[in-house]
């Protein structure tokens, strides 16, 4: 009885500690000031997992975003700085491009 009876316990300490594990891993809004292929720069933005905003400047190199005044997919060259969409940018030329930026 003792054995069951610790057995139940562990199991529903195991579900409580990865229904915690889930909700720790929710998304959250990012904007990266990126280069473009042939010139320009711009701000684009992101909805990714919390755990991925470290590496989401490198990861985003090479995709194609659509921007403004264009029909056409644009691939990023470079991504200068990402950081979550309610902070700043702390370089000039980002916090510049960044006022410019509709939402």
């Amino acid at each position: 009885m003792k054995i069951l009876s610790l057995m139940a316990v562990l199991s529903f300490s195991f579900v409580i500690e990865a229904k915690t594990q889930v909700k720790q891993d929710k998304k959250v809004d990012a904007k990266c000031f990126v280069e473009l292929v042939g010139g320009g720069e711009t701000i684009t933005f992101w909805n990714i997992s919390s755990k991925k905003l470290s590496s989401l400047s490198k990861s985003i190199t090479g995709r194609k975003v659509m921007v403004a005044n264009s029909k056409q997919k644009v691939k990023i060259y470079q991504s200068h700085e990402c950081v979550l969409l309610k902070n700043n940018f702390s370089g000039s030329r980002a916090k510049a491009v960044d006022a410019k930026t509709a939402r």
